[in-house]
């Protein structure tokens, strides 16, 4: 079965918490284990070599030969516990046995001697009648009697007491150790649910809140690594709320835009079916055909703002596009529309390519509402200039028109959409033309600047590029 990792956080946390002091117990543990049989080998080395060099001492030359007494009593003098057997053997210079049991097993030839006392001693581990032994060897001079030499004096023990010492010691370290652990753990718990109650009540509230309800979120989590996840959601839900706000805006104008065309043609039509005049007959007609295209233009208007509005809530990468011939086509397709009112449409400025960043089509909508308003407000024989001027890094787009202009104190409502000003007279419009050109120019990461036009009296509108 594939092992899964549980959902919880408060499991998680202790998952991760509770499987590296486990570990941890354990190699201490381990650690304590060899640590004290080390400790009891070295304390119960100390009692063999002890056992050793007190036979050297009762080393004595009787009638040519070397004899030594080995009473009981002696070792037995050096033993702390008494579960274990003591076997001991003694070889005279010459390599015979002379006291002990002449089958205790010999020194492998590889070890080394130790380091850890003054004398010239070995210990190493084998196996006699079938039990583990530890062996301790001892050199010890002979120049007596006319015997000199060295005499080997071979004193073991079994294990028992040196296990028994050691499990003792583990059981202990298990024991405290593993009372640290599993203390730790119940504190560890105890605190994570302390913790971890905020976002429990955090959690209630989310899920207990009704869809429709978009108020900030309680700062509940009083810990400052989480303060900024409530900041920044909190701040999403207010971009939330503005975003649905703009929409049922824009939804509730739209709608009231659209109900006035309509109801004109409603009335036009009814004009038209009740008169018996073929004369009043076409003069409806022709209304209604203005009254559709209008209503044709602003929904086109409306629609091209809806998908401005779109693209600002997410990331546009821009290619570079030719700002040039993006605003000779725009003033080329408005030629016959300047005529209609005799006016002067003309460009003056840059004539080589202009590159800048950017969507060629939405500039091209910014472009043509920029000229659809200027035209549509400059009287019969006015006069309408559009400029391109680079300044370093940039490009200033400026449309200029000898219209009635807009006062500074309406600037920011030009720019609203739906917004009618009082100057406007009795020229048809819905008030998005400057609108789409602002939202399309947030979208490129600029913004439009109306003010007086010097030269011409009217509207100049400037929108700065950067030049890629």
């Amino acid at each position: 079965m594939k092992w899964r990792k549980p959902q919880s956080l408060f499991a998680q946390l202790l998952l991760y918490l509770g499987l590296p002091l486990m570990l941890l117990w354990g190699l201490s543990s381990f650690s304590g284990y060899v640590s004290a049989l080390q400790a009891a080998t070295q304390a119960y080395d100390r009692t063999l070599l002890s056992s050793a060099r007190t036979i050297s001492e009762r080393f004595e030359v009787r009638e040519g030969r070397l004899q030594v007494n080995v009473p009981w009593v002696v070792l037995d003098s050096f033993e702390l516990n008494m579960n274990d057997r003591l076997y001991y053997k003694v070889i005279d210079p010459t390599g015979a046995v002379i006291s002990g049991y002449d089958d205790l097993p010999a020194m492998p030839p590889a070890t080394s001697p130790t380091r850890l006392y003054p004398a010239l001693a070995w210990f190493y581990h084998t196996q006699f009648r079938g039990e583990a032994i530890r062996v301790a060897r001892l050199l010890q001079p002979i120049n007596e009697g006319g015997i000199s030499g060295m005499a080997e004096i071979y004193v073991a023990e079994t294990l028992q007491s040196r296990r028994y010492l050691a499990r003792q010691l583990l059981l202990s370290s298990l024991f405290t150790q593993g009372f640290l652990v599993l203390f730790t753990l119940v504190l560890a718990a105890w605190l994570l649910r302390r913790v971890l109650r905020p976002m429990r009540q955090l959690s209630g509230i989310m899920v207990r809140r009704e869809p429709g309800v978009l108020t900030p979120i309680p700062e509940l989590l009083p810990w400052s690594e989480t303060r900024l996840l409530i900041v920044a959601f909190n701040r999403y839900i207010d971009r939330l709320r503005l975003l649905i706000s703009r929409q049922e805006r824009f939804s509730a104008d739209a709608s009231h835009q659209l109900k006035t065309p309509l109801a004109i043609l409603k009335t036009q039509a009814s004009v038209a079916l009740t008169s018996p005049q073929p004369q009043a007959w076409r003069e409806s007609l022709e209304a209604m055909s203005h009254t559709l295209d209008n209503t044709i233009q602003l929904t086109e208007r409306l629609l091209q703002l809806s998908a401005v509005k779109r693209q600002e809530q997410g990331e546009r990468q821009f290619s570079p596009v030719d700002l040039l011939d993006i605003v000779q086509q725009s003033c080329f397709s408005r030629l016959t529309q300047a005529r209609s009112k005799h006016i002067d449409l003309g460009y003056e400025g840059e004539q080589a390519s202009v590159p800048v960043a950017g969507d060629a089509l939405l500039l091209s909508e910014l472009c043509a509402n920029l000229l659809d308003n200027a035209l549509k407000y400059t009287p019969r024989r006015g006069t309408v200039t559009v400029s391109l001027r680079r300044e370093r890094d940039a490009v200033l787009l400026e449309v200029e028109d000898s219209g009635p202009g807009i006062d500074d104190a309406l600037i920011n409502q030009a720019l609203q959409p739906f917004q009618r000003l009082d100057n406007a007279g009795d020229v048809a419009g819905a008030g998005i033309g400057l609108a789409l050109v602002n939202d399309i120019a947030r979208l490129h990461r600029t913004h439009p600047q109306l003010m007086r036009s010097q030269s011409l009296g009217g509207l100049r509108v400037s929108v700065r590029f950067l030049v890629v």
